[in-house]
């Protein structure tokens, strides 16, 4: 398993999947909603939240919550 450091500022958008154990942990409907790739935004705080999710619909994650983030481009 390859260990990837968060070097990312505060803004920068990165797509990744959730862990699996983290998916687990969410109530059904927003399990649905977050499974497979996602686009996550980081905050000035250091969490990340899935972009979109401005209202609250989603709590923030973690970055060891996210399984092989990349930098998104363009």
């Amino acid at each position: 398993m390859q260990y990837v450091q968060d070097s990312f500022d505060a803004g920068t958008v990165i797509a990744a999947w959730l862990s699996p154990g983290t998916l687990g942990q969410l109530e059904p409907v927003m399990r649905r909603l977050l499974c497979g790739q996602q686009l996550f935004v980081k905050q000035a705080d250091g969490s990340y939240r899935p972009k979109g999710s401005e209202l609250g619909l989603a709590r923030p994650f973690d970055f060891a919550d996210l399984y092989s983030p990349a930098l998104r481009h363009g």
